[in-house]
């Protein structure tokens, strides 16, 4: 197996784990009025055995002084962090080989640039030819 097979598999990962963060994170603004709600909601209960792990591996890397109720956000950020690191690594990857087929869309999305670039002139318009209305203004008419 190539590298950007495991690189697009820790990158699934880490969505799904930051996708746990994020609907977590609305559930607790959703019950902010009566929190003890949260407790008893099987959705949100769900959610929290999602992240659990990596709330628990943020416990080990984390200082003993940083509160427990932290450790989510601190998670999310380092998770938010290894996305960034892992798409800049892909995007690296398929750079160096288009032929991927992991990397269609970055071949095509490329290719597609160059054909429209030779398309359109590159020269703007002179100062002396008509450029049409303003955005916003209404075409003048000539009497």
């Amino acid at each position: 197996m190539d590298n950007l097979f495991f690189l697009q598999l820790f990158k699934a990962i880490v969505e799904i784990a930051l996708m746990f963060f994020l609907a977590r994170g609305l559930l607790v603004l959703f019950f902010m009025p009566a929190p003890e709600k949260l407790a008893g909601n099987f959705v949100y209960q769900l959610f929290v055995k999602g992240t659990q792990p990596f709330v628990f591996a943020m416990r080990y890397l984390t200082p003993k002084f940083v509160l427990d109720r932290h450790l989510p956000f601190a998670a999310f950020g380092i998770l938010l962090a290894a996305w960034l690191g892992l798409t800049i690594g892909k995007v690296q990857l398929c750079a160096e080989n288009l032929n991927h087929q992991a990397c269609a869309a970055l071949a095509q999305k490329r290719s597609g640039q160059s054909e429209a670039a030779g398309d359109r002139p590159a020269v703007a318009p002179s100062p002396g030819q008509a450029q049409g209305p303003a955005p916003g203004q209404a075409p003048r008419v000539q009497r």
